[in-house]
């Protein structure tokens, strides 16, 4: 008799303690802690993958501001061009039809003349 009360006793006080709200069984919170690993894990390569688009955000924009400098730089050197199109005009003797035509009577000239010597 005073073994079955001193294990009556001792399973009482060794007794699952009463479950208060929800209770889950060990598959379950299991299963919850590898979700909870799994999304802490996606939580990290997200925080990975934003960061290296930041980066990329910041040498895009860096690039860009060298492109617009560049940009502006070939503008300038356009109109620098225009300027020296308009300054550097050809002169009334740099005419090619002119150099052309004198060249023939001066030529049509000569042959004339040396045809008139006997």
């Amino acid at each position: 008799m005073n073994k079955f009360l001193f294990i009556l006793l001792f399973s009482f006080s060794f007794m699952q303690e009463p479950c208060e709200g929800t209770c889950f069984s060990e598959d379950e919170v299991i299963n919850i802690t590898n979700n909870i690993k799994e999304l802490e894990f996606e939580l990290e390569k997200t925080k990975e993958i934003e960061q290296n688009l930041n980066l990329q955000i910041k040498d895009y924009i860096k690039n860009d501001s060298l492109n617009i400098s560049l940009i502006s730089d070939y503008k300038n050197q356009l109109q620098w061009k225009e300027e020296m199109i308009d300054l550097v005009k050809p002169k009334w003797y740099d005419n090619k039809y002119l150099w052309f035509f004198g060249g023939m009577i001066i030529t049509s000239g000569a042959v004339y003349l040396a045809g008139q010597i006997d």
